[in-house]
């Protein structure tokens, strides 16, 4: 209890109470068709199984947080959230969490990481601990001469990151630096990479071709979180900590 009490509470922190907005759920994200139903399913077999994720896009305001977030409802039950803030990274200790970054960056806000904030971070990975994060990319190469080149993490840590996620608007993304103002534009997911932890990244998703032949697949599993969507996207339930509420419940029933 006093797990899913945390947890409900830090998936209820990541709403904005100053516009009074909630967190989009990723059941907000396939009716928005930032998602198509098939992928959305391939994501949740792969976070409900512990896969360690970044999300991207080079301008702000294209969505990479909102898709960042939107997952979160699908970490595996036992994992406690955690928060990595800079210079207490390591006091998150040896029991898996799921570690959350707002950002990997050198800009301003005081709670993104960098140098051996990002590198702590990473570090993580090799505790199993579950990763989630952001970058300002907007393709696999540019992320890891953030990571590797500029931080120094090891090339291992970074491969333990399984999806690297990129979002563009339809159509392209703005001139970099240009953040987006226009909300009805739609957010699409427009590259996924993907490791199993110890082999290179590789593309297994476009918009064009859609998930790819190397990308790997449980098909049953797949199956039942696309049934989990389904019936979820019938219901009224879109706030991240009632639609995790249902998955958990929902896994429970059908173990």
């Amino acid at each position: 209890m006093e797990l899913a009490k945390h947890n409900d509470e830090f998936l209820e922190g990541l709403n904005n109470p100053k516009r009074e907005e909630r967190a989009r759920s990723l059941l907000d994200l396939i009716e928005l068709k930032t998602f198509d139903l098939d992928l959305a399913a391939w994501c949740v077999s792969l976070v409900s199984r512990g896969a360690s994720y970044i999300t991207g896009s080079g301008p702000g305001g294209v969505g990479k947080t909102t898709t960042m977030r939107s997952l979160l409802s699908f970490v595996p039950g036992n994992l406690r959230f955690a928060l990595a803030l800079p210079g207490e990274i390591t006091t998150i200790g040896d029991t898996p969490h799921c570690v959350l970054t707002n950002e990997l960056s050198d800009h301003r806000p005081p709670t993104y990481l960098w140098d051996q904030d990002a590198r702590d971070f990473l570090a993580l990975s090799e505790k199993g601990h579950q990763l989630v994060g952001n970058v300002h990319a907007d393709d696999l190469d540019e992320v890891h001469g953030q990571i590797v080149t500029t931080n120094n993490v090891p090339e291992s840590q970074f491969r333990s990151i399984n999806l690297f996620v990129f979002i563009c608007l339809e159509g392209g993304n703005p001139p970099d630096g240009k953040r987006v103002k226009d909300t009805t534009t739609r957010r699409v997911i427009n590259k996924i990479f993907y490791s199993d932890g110890t082999a290179s990244h590789e593309s297994v998703y476009t918009p064009e071709d859609g998930l790819q032949s190397n990308a790997p697949h449980d098909q049953e599993h797949e199956k039942q979180c696309r049934s989990f969507l389904e019936e979820a996207l019938n219901g009224p339930e879109r706030t991240l900590a009632g639609v995790r509420h249902r998955f958990l419940e929902w896994k429970q029933q059908n173990a």
